[in-house]
């Protein structure tokens, strides 16, 4: 028993719970749910009590189930899933601002907007485009984290060779930057042309001033900025999708270029034939978005093989102390 205002009574009064089968029209379609509500002990009022937001709760599911409107855990796993609050939510898919809100708080939604967030739901490259679209609604930061999670679904859902290798490397190296990463992946793939018979990945990098970035890496972790990446929040295959040549590749890459941090890295890349004939004629800090040939990334690196006598894979280690030691005399001179 509990205490509630009887309105009859007109004074708080003992009451006794009580539960029975109802059945309710609702638009004009009956539905049929369990009521849970009080009964006054003097009196025997009706009270809803606290009861009251459960009942609306159960009738509206009810409701959603019969009509096949999506369900309020189906919305709260469209924010969850996008990483993405409710009112940004309503906003960038067009809606009110609390329109998603109110659908959580048991609000049956339109039948239109129902089918909207149902296609949402399990289709990442149609949410990419609302949020795209209407990325100026809300702040970049909602922006970026929402992106980057929309896109590690993309990529893993894809089993993109590029993303399985982002995962290897931030899971091995544990503390690594969004930065650290692009440069990374950039001498990987590189080198990969000499060690793997074959390109590691065919994603090519754009050429922007702080160096080679792959734009879909860029895209996943950008909201961490100058952070590392935290590896339990991502999207993952945990078997990576890669041979044992291909992470005993990997592991002689991070031990000869891992040990650096992103800025020395960006000064490694900045030395680079690749990036410099691409950049050429732009400015130091000029945006750019051109794409860096794989036939010049192999030409370079097959060159590069040729200067250091690179026999083997462990041969690496004199291409990166002797760029780390010309990266380095640049930032100091």
């Amino acid at each position: 028993m509990k205490k509630f205002f009887c309105e009859k009574c007109f004074e708080d009064k003992e009451c006794t719970y009580k539960e029975k089968i109802k059945k309710e029209i609702i638009d004009n379609i009956e539905i049929e749910y369990l009521e849970k509500y009080y009964v006054c002990n003097e009196c025997g009022e009706k009270i809803y009590g606290d009861m009251f937001d459960y009942n609306i709760h159960e009738a509206n599911k009810k409701l959603r189930e019969h009509t096949g409107l999506i369900t309020v855990e189906e919305i709260k796993e469209i924010s969850e899933k996008y990483n993405i609050g409710l009112k940004p939510l309503s906003l960038v898919l067009g809606l009110g601002e609390i329109t998603i809100t109110r659908y959580i708080n048991g609000q049956n939604p339109t039948q239109e907007n129902s089918e909207l967030l149902k296609a949402v739901l399990n289709n990442p490259h149609l949410y990419e485009m609302f949020l795209l679209g209407n990325k100026e609604k809300i702040t970049e930061i909602a922006f970026r984290k929402s992106l980057g999670k929309t896109k590690q679904l993309e990529l893993s859902n894809e089993h993109s060779k590029i993303y399985n290798i982002a995962l290897y490397i931030v899971n091995k190296l544990e503390e690594i930057t969004p930065l650290s990463l692009q440069k990374i992946l950039y001498f990987a793939d590189g080198l990969s042309h000499i060690f793997l018979n074959g390109q590691l990945f065919l994603e090519q990098p754009e050429a922007w001033s702080r160096g080679p970035v792959y734009r879909e890496i860029y895209d996943c972790f950008s909201y961490y900025k100058g952070d590392s990446i935290n590896y339990k929040d991502l999207l993952k295959d945990y078997n990576f999708n890669l041979n044992n040549e291909e992470k005993e590749y990997l592991n002689e890459i991070l031990i000869n270029f891992g040990c650096y941090n992103g800025n020395i890295l960006k000064e490694m890349t900045h030395l680079t034939d690749p990036w410099l004939k691409t950049r050429e004629g732009l400015k130091e800090d000029e945006p750019s978005n051109r794409i860096i040939d794989k036939e010049n990334i192999d030409d370079y690196f097959d060159k590069i093989c040729t200067d250091y006598k690179i026999n083997n894979i462990k041969d690496i280690q004199k291409y990166s102390n002797d760029l780390f030691k010309k990266a380095t005399e640049k930032i100091f001179e």
